[in-house]
């Protein structure tokens, strides 16, 4: 096999006998899954918020009951780190649907970070000085990770790579994010995944997240269960799902292009159960994180223009203060009933938007973006 072979299988409905079958055939097709010599597994789940499976935000529990049989018999521990400090881990695990699966046999479920951290610093790191990385990721001799197809209000996509976003504490997050340019997020995200590449990655595109994800993105059917020995050749065959004629304009997979982490183009991806040309979901809403879309000369003048901006639709705050937790500038202050958003100090990292539980703060468009938005959904 080639070392970016890709397996894509079709699957409809998360009915446990489907998913089961489609996994494995999906695993089969992309070489099966390396050799286990170790006494346990770690799952790199995506669980970035307390949400319900339907909802599209996190890796369904139907999809890693399927992976930990495929697995087999080895100790499973499925974890991740949420995107802000969720301290009742017992709500995360039981409105995620991930709780279930602590039934199984030789299987638990938990934080990356219970087992601590540790700080890692690379030579190779372009974006981040240093970062504080999950112990239990660092040491864990398998790492399956098992990540969500979701739109991505700054990244345009969250697949394979960025899953591995969560193995890093808040902190770390928070210096990624604190940048104005869309390259440094891109950069800092490689940088972790460079650290330590998961075994095998299988990417949940059954129903997956449309518009600005992604958490408060719209649920879309997609139909697909793909996998793969390379993240970023996944994540190559995901975005041609999302309708990206060419991957590499994304700036998350440009930059791990550079760092030599994956194929370079198209050619080098071999992929089994579907044509290229049968990949693209017809009528997917893309996010608005569309600067990409404008000439490389123009780009960081543009961004300055075409804006995208945070804003707080007052009706529905609950005054949980986790905007301002998240926020890696302190923008967001606590002066009266509600956030108060200091449009100096704020960067648009949109975090505050990825975090909020109810989907107050809201991503606002200036004219410009409005205008290029709408020409990227009618594909001009």
């Amino acid at each position: 096999m080639n070392e970016f072979t890709v397996g894509i299988a079709r699957c409809e409905t998360y009915d446990r006998d489907e998913v089961h079958t489609a996994l494995h055939l999906a695993v089969e097709r992309a070489g099966g899954l390396p050799a286990i010599n170790v006494p346990d597994v770690l799952i790199k789940a995506n669980l970035l918020s307390p949400s319900g499976p339907e909802k599209a935000v996190t890796t369904h529990p139907e999809l890693l009951r399927a992976i930990v049989s495929e697995i087999g018999s080895t100790p499973v521990h499925i974890a991740d780190n949420p995107g802000y400090i969720f301290a009742d881990v017992g709500t995360l695990m039981k409105k995620t649907g991930v709780a279930s699966l602590a039934e199984i046999d030789g299987v638990s479920v938990g934080m990356l970070s219970d087992l601590g951290l540790r700080s890692v610093c690379e030579k190779s790191f372009r974006a981040l000085k240093d970062a504080r990385i999950s112990s239990r990721y660092l040491d864990a001799g398998y790492c399956v990770n098992a990540s969500k197809l979701k739109t991505h209000v700054e990244t345009e996509m969250t697949g394979c790579i960025k899953n591995i976003f969560g193995t890093a504490d808040t902190s770390t997050r928070k210096m990624a994010h604190a940048s104005t340019s869309q390259r440094h997020l891109a950069d800092a995200i490689v940088d972790l995944y460079s650290i330590r590449p998961p075994e095998f990655n299988i990417l949940d595109a059954i129903i997956g997240m449309e518009g600005d994800g992604p958490s408060h993105g719209a649920p879309v059917k997609i139909g697909f269960i793909i996998a793969g020995r390379n993240a970023l050749a996944v994540d190559w065959v995901a975005s041609t799902v999302m309708g990206y004629g060419n991957p590499a304009d994304i700036h998350l997979i440009a930059a791990a292009v550079e760092r030599g982490i994956g194929p370079r183009h198209r050619g080098d991806i071999t992929l089994n159960g579907l044509e290229w040309d049968d990949l693209p979901l017809k009528g997917f809403k893309k996010s608005s994180g569309f600067v990409r879309a404008m000439p490389t000369a123009l780009r960081g003048f543009v961004h300055k223009l075409v804006a995208l901006t945070p804003k707080l639709s007052e009706p529905g705050c609950v005054s949980c203060w986790i905007c301002k937790k998240v926020c890696p500038v302190d923008a967001i202050s606590a002066e009266g009933r509600y956030p108060q958003i200091n449009a100096r100090k704020c960067v648009r990292c949109l975090c505050c938007h990825e975090m909020c539980p109810t989907g107050a703060m809201t991503v606002h468009k200036n004219f410009l973006a409005s205008m290029v938005s709408r020409m990227r959904q009618r594909g001009e």
